[in-house]
């Protein structure tokens, strides 16, 4: 059996680790020897010799610290794609004694959408509003639960980048649900807020500039409070326009323009997209956050 170097984290190493065994070795070829002869998928030796069986295959693009030995079957060359949600495999992880699902994301717009520090004493008062990054230096960063459609950007593929997950949403497309009229109630009954999104992968994925869009949904619910706060920053260009495209709520006798505005509503509202992008620039989407 043949052992390559790795690099890879402390935190990655941890998630991947199924099995242990410590093994008695004078030096690293005499630890490759007994990792071989236990059948084991690697090894590491800084004195004391551990070998290691993984529940998935590692990323081959890991450039991290500390370095083990594997065998080339334990790593996974492949580019990260989408699973469903039901799907996606996870870890159960316990950070500053706040209880969090581990799972890889294929990919996220970190130069595009703000992900601040959290420090290690704020994460339990995050994690019911957002979720958190692990860096690589043992920090941890964070974003608002809006800001990533979580269920459309997972992954199986362990070269996904890792989140901690405590709170999740019901979610809602707006290019998925043209024409439809959306009873948001018993959505209300699992969450405080109900997420609508430009389209699936905001955050991890474009918006989709295709051909002219003419898309009508209209939300309502029962709740007596209920209204919707929306953030378009990162649909606008650098010209604070909609790059061609229209984008309204309509709430009885009002008709807001959403391109202009980044604000709240309430009651029974359509919102409209129509047009077709000018410049065909990057945008992340836009998503409206439902409240009861």
């Amino acid at each position: 059996m043949t052992y390559r170097r790795f690099s890879i984290s402390t935190l990655n190493m941890t998630a991947a680790v199924n099995a242990t065994k410590r093994m008695s070795a004078m030096d690293v070829v005499q630890c490759a020897r007994q990792a071989a002869l236990e059948d084991m998928a690697g090894f590491s030796f800084n004195g004391t010799c551990t070998a290691y069986r993984f529940g998935k295959k590692l990323c081959s693009c890991s450039t991290e610290e500390p370095v083990i030995y594997v065998t080339n079957s334990s790593v996974s060359y492949e580019t990260p794609s989408t699973v469903p949600f039901s799907a996606a495999p996870y870890v159960n992880v316990t950070v500053e004694n706040t209880g969090f699902k581990q799972y890889k994301l294929v990919n996220f717009f970190l130069d595009v959408i703000a992900t601040p520090i959290v420090p290690p004493l704020y994460i339990p008062y995050v994690a019911p509003y957002g979720h958190i990054f692990p860096q690589d230096d043992g920090t941890y960063r964070g974003i608002g639960i809006s800001d990533l459609d979580l269920a459309s950007c997972v992954t199986d593929s362990p070269c996904g980048l890792t989140v901690l997950v405590s709170t999740t949403r019901p979610a809602y497309y707006l290019l998925n649900e043209c024409g439809r009229t959306i009873e948001l109630t018993a959505d209300f009954s699992k969450s405080d807020r109900v997420m609508v999104y430009s389209h699936p992968g905001f955050g991890c994925k474009a918006f989709p500039d295709g051909p002219a869009y003419n898309c009508t949904v209209t939300f309502t619910s029962t709740t007596s409070t209920f209204g919707f706060i929306f953030s378009g920053e990162y649909f606008m260009d650098a010209a604070k326009t909609c790059d061609g495209y229209t984008l309204r709520a309509t709430s009885g006798s009002k008709s807001i323009d959403l391109c202009l505005n980044n604000l709240s509503v309430n009651g029974k509202t359509t919102i409209t997209l129509r047009g077709q992008a000018l410049a065909k620039a990057f945008k992340a989407g836009f998503y409206l956050a439902f409240y009861k």
